[in-house]
C-alpha cells in the first residue's frame, strides 16, 4: 500500500465506516423480521411478507431518488462552498417528498389491488400480505421524507446523522416487531400485521430524530429560499433531470426485481419462502458494500465540485479496490456457509434445501456485485444519471429478460433458474459501467468550479 492510497484511505473509511454500520443494519432487521415470521406456525406468513415487501421495495427504491439526488445535487454545491444551494437543493427534496407521499397515500387501494395481482402466491399468501401491506403504507411519507434528509446529510459529508437515524429506527422496528408479532410485554398478539405496525413506529421515530439533528446541526446554514428562488427554472431543470433518469433507473432495476420474485412466486410457497431467505443474506453485500458507495457519492461529487478531478478519479478507485475486497470476503462465507445460514432464519427444513441450490450462484456474484453497487456511488456522485439510466435499461431488457425467458419461462427451469436470469442482470449492468468509467466523460460538475485545472 502506497502513501497515497493510505491518505485517500483516511476520507474514505471516516464517511465509509458509519455508512456500513448504517447500510447493513437495514437488512440486518429484514433478517430479524423474516426470523421471527419464519418462526410463525405457516410458511404462507413468510411468502406474505415477501410479496408485500417487494411492493415496498418498488414504492421506496422508485423514489430513492430523493436520497440519491440530493446527495448527487447537495455534495457539488457543499464542495464548491455553496450552502446557500445545498440548503434550497434539501428544501426543495422536501417538498418534493410530501406531495409524493400524499399521492401515494391516496392511491393505496389501486396500488394494493394491482400489485399483488401482479406479484402472484396462493390465497393464504395474498390475504395475509395485503393486511400487511395496507397498515404498513401509512409509514411511506414518513419514509420519503427521512430519504431527503439523509440525502442532505450525506451530501455534507454528515455519515453520523443517517447512522443514528437508522439505529433508532431498527431498534425501534425489533423491539416492536418482538412485542407485535407474537404479544409480549402487554401488546396485543397481531402476527404479521404486527410486523407492519412496527415498521410504522419505526419509520416515525427515524424521521424524528432526522429533524431534530438537521435543525441542532444545521440551524446557522440553513435558509429558507424566497419561492422565487425555490422555484428557479435552472435548478428545477436540473433537479428534474437527475431525478427522472434516476427514476427510470431505478425501474429497471426494480423491474427485474419484481419479475425475479413474480417468477419464483408461481414456483410455490417453499421456493418463494427460500428466494425470500437467501435475498436478504444477498442484501447483507449490497448494503455493506453501498456504504462504501455513500462515501464514494460525497467525496466525487465534492471533488467534482470544487474541480479536483484528478482526486474525483483517485478516490473512484481506491473506493473500487474496497468494494471488490469486500465481494471476495462474502464470496468465501457464501460458499462455504449459505445453507447453514439459512438454517437460522427458518425452522421449515424444505426451505433451506431449496435455498441450498442457490450456494454456488450466490457465492460466485459477490465480487461482480460489490463493483457494480460502488460503481453507481461514483456516477452518482458525479452526477451522470443520463448515463445510468442507459446502462440499467440495457441490463434490464438486453441480459436479465432474454435470460429469464429462455430458461425460466420456455425450459420450465425452477429457483435456480430464476436466480442465474438475476445473475446475467448484474454482468449486465457492470459491463457498461466499467466502460464508462475507463473514459473521461464522467469527470464533470453542473457548478462554476473555483478551481477546474486542479488535482489536489
Amino acid at each position: 500500500m502506497t502513501d497515497s492510497d493510505t491518505a485517500l484511505d483516511r476520507p474514505i473509511l471516516r464517511l465509509a465506516i458509519p455508512s456500513v454500520m448504517a447500510a447493513i443494519s437495514v437488512p440486518l432487521i429484514g433478517l430479524a423480521d423474516t426470523a421471527m415470521v419464519g418462526h410463525l406456525s405457516d410458511v404462507a406468513f413468510l411468502g406474505a411478507v415477501a410479496t408485500a415487501s417487494i411492493l415496498f421495495d418498488v414504492l421506496f427504491w422508485s423514489a430513492g431518488f430523493l436520497r440519491m439526488g440530493t446527495t448527487s445535487i447537495v455534495s457539488h454545491y457543499h464542495g464548491a462552498g455553496d450552502a446557500a444551494n445545498c440548503s434550497a437543493a434539501l428544501w426543495r427534496s422536501l417538498v418534493l417528498a410530501l406531495g409524493i407521499g400524499i399521492v401515494i397515500l391516496l392511491l393505496r387501494a389501486p396500488l394494493s389491488h394491482y400489485g399483488f395481482l401482479l406479484v402472484g402466491g396462493s390465497e393464504a399468501v395474498q390475504t395475509w400480505g395485503q393486511r400487511y401491506f395496507d397498515v404498513r403504507i401509512l409509514g411511506v411519507p414518513l419514509v420519503l421524507a427521512t430519504l431527503a434528509l439523509n440525502g442532505y446529510f450525506l451530501g455534507t459529508a454528515n455519515v453520523i446523522a443517517p447512522l443514528l437515524i437508522t439505529v433508532v429506527a431498527n431498534v425501534v422496528n425489533v423491539a416492536a416487531d418482538y412485542a407485535l408479532i407474537f404479544g409480549h410485554w402487554g401488546a396485543p398478539e397481531l402476527g404479521v400485521v404486527g410486523a407492519a405496525w412496527a415498521s410504522v413506529a419505526a419509520n416515525g421515530m427515524g424521521l424524528v430524530v432526522g429533524v431534530l439533528i438537521l435543525f441542532r446541526r444545521y440551524r446557522g446554514q440553513l435558509s429558507i429560499p424566497r419561492l422565487s428562488g425555490l422555484l428557479d427554472p435552472a435548478r428545477l431543470r436540473h433537479l428534474l433531470h437527475t431525478n427522472v433518469n434516476l427514476l427510470g433507473r431505478t425501474l429497471c432495476l426494480l423491474f427485474a426485481q419484481f419479475t425475479l420474485v413474480a417468477l419464483v412466486a408461481r414456483m410455490g410457497e417453499v421456493p418463494l419462502a427460500a428466494h425470500t431467505v437467501v435475498w436478504q443474506l444477498w442484501a447483507l453485500v449490497s448494503y455493506g458494500v453501498d456504504g462504501f458507495a455513500h462515501a464514494a457519492e460525497a467525496l466525487v461529487g465534492a471533488a467534482l465540485g470544487g474541480g479536483m478531478y484528478d482526486r474525483a478519479r483517485a478516490i473512484s478507485r481506491r473506493v473500487l479496490a474496497w468494494g471488490v475486497a469486500i465481494g471476495l470476503v462474502f464470496t468465501c462465507l457464501y460458499a462455504v456457509g449459505l445453507e447453514y445460514l439459512v438454517g437460522l432464519l427458518t425452522t421449515h427444513a424444505e426451505v433451506a434445501e431449496a435455498a441450498a441450490v442457490l450456494t454456488v450462484v450466490v457465492a460466485v456474484m459477490q465480487p461482480i456485485n460489490s463493483a457494480v453497487f460502488v460503481f453507481d456511488g461514483i456516477f452518482i456522485g458525479a452526477n451522470d444519471m443520463g448515463y445510468m439510466f442507459a446502462a440499467m435499461a440495457l441490463a434490464s431488457f438486453g441480459f436479465f429478460v432474454p435470460v429469464a425467458l429462455v430458461l425460466v419461462v420456455w425450459c420450465d427451469g425452477g429457483l435456480l433458474s430464476a436466480w442465474i436470469a438475476y445473475a446475467a442482470l448484474m454482468v449486465g449492468r457492470i459491463l457498461p459501467l466499467a466502460l464508462r468509467f475507463r473514459s473521461a466523460n464522467w469527470l464533470r460538475t453542473f457548478v462554476d468550479a473555483p478551481h477546474p485545472s486542479s488535482g489536489k
